[in-house]
């Protein structure tokens, strides 16, 4: 027995060494053609891992549905494409099923915190997403004081959007490079911006773009228009703080009452498996559950409503 578990060591780590760094070359016409050329030598993890992402990415073009977006990933700085992030979302999703059954928990348990899982990327996503937005929205102010001083020294408004987005931090320099560059091959300068501000879901930088417009038409000095909107921007931007500030505290009791059952649950089922296991095995359990679902969602729509103050 200790030969054959000796053995069986051995093997297992002569496979995961395979896995990692890949099969070695031999002597037939792969082997001679490396000598004369460089030839790329993937692990076999490196080549499953391609293998799905292109067959994700075929059933996706098929389906015509796509579970993120490509401009969501850009926003939220994820480099990886949408197929890769699927692959991703899947591998961490059998692994929690299959790992929760491995620790003895109940199979429905592993199936509900599995299908958690792309539920979480798609919030941290948004997350991501949300948070960009929110720095974009905040340099707003900045920027238009930037791109007035350039047009009082009599630098075009190309050139002054240009310099702002060398001088600006990110999120807004990627974005007033991208207008730039749009407007450089041939694009009108207030379509670019207002792609922009759909991308970035910001109807102030929309009214600046409108701004602008409405100076080409009517004419005028763009720099006091600028300044203007600029102090409509700071004071709409000061009063959004201070009712975030205000809400803070509703925001964070809608957050821990949601999250509180799914908490009690989850510590529930792991030291009280069998006392748990009522609301699944039983038909009143289940009606049990199904309502407190019902009312749960219902729930947490309804705070939602509550702390979520549009402008």
């Amino acid at each position: 027995m200790l030969i054959i578990g000796a053995v069986l060591v051995l093997a297992a780590v002569f496979c995961g060494y395979l896995a990692v760094v890949g099969m070695p070359e031999t002597r037939g016409t792969r082997g001679r053609v490396a000598e004369y050329a460089v030839l790329e030598r993937k692990p076999l993890l490196s080549r499953m891992n391609d293998g799905a992402v292109s067959t994700v990415e075929g059933v996706l073009s098929r389906r015509g549905w796509r579970p993120f977006t490509s401009d969501e990933l850009e926003l939220a700085g994820t480099r990886s494409s949408v197929a890769a992030l699927v692959v991703l979302v899947l591998a961490l999703g059998g692994g929690t099923f299959f790992g929760l059954v491995a620790l003895q928990q109940p199979v429905l348990l592993s199936f509900v915190a599995s299908l958690l899982v792309p539920v979480v990327a798609k919030v941290v996503v948004r997350a991501k997403v949300g948070r960009r937005r929110k720095r974009f929205a905040g340099q707003l102010g900045s920027l238009l004081q930037m791109m007035a001083s350039s047009l009082r020294a009599g630098q075009s408004l190309p050139t002054a959007m240009d310099a702002a987005s060398r001088d600006a931090d990110s999120p807004m320099a990627e974005e007033l490079t991208r207008v730039v560059n749009e407007y450089r091959i041939g694009r009108d300068l207030v379509d670019a911006m207002e792609q922009v501000a759909d991308r970035m879901e910001s109807d102030d930088f929309r009214w600046i773009a409108q701004a602008i417009e409405a100076q080409r038409e009517t004419g005028g000095n763009l720099n006091e228009i600028l300044d203007q909107v600029a102090e409509t921007i700071r004071e709409r931007h000061h009063i959004r703080e201070q009712v975030m500030a205000l809400s803070a505290e509703g925001r964070i009791s809608a957050y821990v009452l949601m999250a509180l059952p799914i908490g009690i649950g989850i510590y529930y089922s792991m030291v009280a498996a069998d006392r748990m296991g009522v609301f699944v095995d039983s038909g009143i359990g289940k009606l049990i559950m199904l309502g407190c679902g019902v009312m749960y969602v219902l729930g947490g729509v309804w705070m939602r409503s509550i702390v979520r103050i549009e402008f």
